[in-house]
């Protein structure tokens, strides 16, 4: 009996000791593996033209992902960048903010890791119209590029501050949909009062005589410290490649830097490089100066808590929302960063 203990103490020590080294062995290879896996990975990362697009221009021109050690391929997306990372075609692409809420809220899986800059919308009204300021639109037609783009989401949100009804069961002003090309022609042409829409649409018009902005987010009190482009990444990128993801935001921010740094040399290399239809330098230099480049993980996690919480009293958003946990959620903060 006293032989057999000893056995099966011998015994137990012997499996002990060979599954402590599996153990070992495993977890030095898991290791081993994740290193090799981000080291091999390509990030997909889509890229877009635009003025709201510099801070990623001016990453990919100056090497800063490369910098950082990462390795990527480039896919093109005007603009629907967030369908690509939704359907696991690409892992980031910087976007406005807005554009976003009423998806997340109805199940599409996105991640955010940082507000990369202010400013870029304007709603503007016709020069020789009555219309001076956002609640002179009450009883107005409004014409904007989709009915939950981020021109017409800032309308709402404006117009509600203002007290203006903007709900299903109150809507005080009339929204037009039209394409992006035709909305400047709506407004010379008197089929709606004003427009709503991204840069440089808004500047033009303004610049030309042919309208007066009403509201501009990059001076109005209430939004010109709100982050409205910010980065997305795909969720699965997120939890499969945490350093990656933290180097690819650094990059970012290093390219959104350099352009609050050196907006006029941004403006010309942008023209230069076809990467803006507008090719009024002095205008394109001035609104690149007029937004805050300085990028803020902070910053970027209080503009998804802000479009949410105005969306739900607008009733786009379900009543229901449990908004700090969407905010939780969607939002990563990597510890490096802020």
């Amino acid at each position: 009996m006293i032989k057999m203990r000893l056995i099966s103490k011998g015994i137990l020590v012997g499996l002990l000791a060979v599954s402590l080294t599996a153990c070992s062995s495993g977890t030095k290879e898991t290791s081993t593996k994740k290193a090799n896996g981000d080291k091999n990975y390509k990030i997909k990362m889509t890229y877009n033209s635009g003025l709201c697009q510099a801070p990623f221009q001016m990453a990919l021109k100056n090497g800063y992902f490369e910098e950082e050690g990462l390795k990527y391929n480039l896919i093109k997306s005007e603009g629907h960048g967030n369908d690509l990372i939704a359907s696991g075609k690409a892992d980031t692409f910087t976007g406005m903010l807005p554009s976003v809420i009423q998806q997340i809220d109805n199940g599409v899986n996105l991640r955010m890791t940082v507000g990369v800059h202010t400013g870029c919308l304007k709603v503007v009204a016709k020069a020789s119209s009555n219309i001076k300021k956002i609640e002179d639109l009450k009883g107005k037609k409004v014409g904007v590029p989709g009915l939950a783009t981020p021109p017409a989401v800032i309308t709402y949100r404006a117009l509600a501050s203002k007290g203006i009804g903007v709900t299903p069961e109150n809507m005080q002003v009339e929204f037009v949909v039209y394409n992006q090309s035709e909305l400047q022609l709506a407004l010379q042409n008197g089929s709606v009062d004003a427009i709503a829409a991204s840069d440089p649409v808004g500047a033009i018009l303004e610049k030309s005589g042919v309208g007066r902005v009403i509201l501009d987010t990059t001076k109005d009190p209430e939004y010109k410290d709100e982050f409205c482009c910010v980065s997305f990444l795909r969720p699965g990128f997120v939890e499969e490649h945490p350093e990656l993801a933290e180097k690819y935001t650094r990059a970012l921010m290093k390219g959104a830097q350099y352009v609050e740094d050196h907006p006029e040399e941004v403006a010309k290399y942008q023209i230069e490089k076809k990467l803006v239809s507008n090719t009024d330098l002095e205008l394109n230099t001035a609104l690149l100066k007029s937004y805050n480049f300085v990028s803020s993980v902070k910053g970027g996690k209080e503009a998804l808590r802000r479009n949410f919480e105005d969306l739900r009293k607008l009733k786009l958003i379900k009543n229901d929302t449990d908004i700090n946990k969407v905010v939780d959620k969607v939002y990563v903060e990597f510890k490096g960063l802020k």
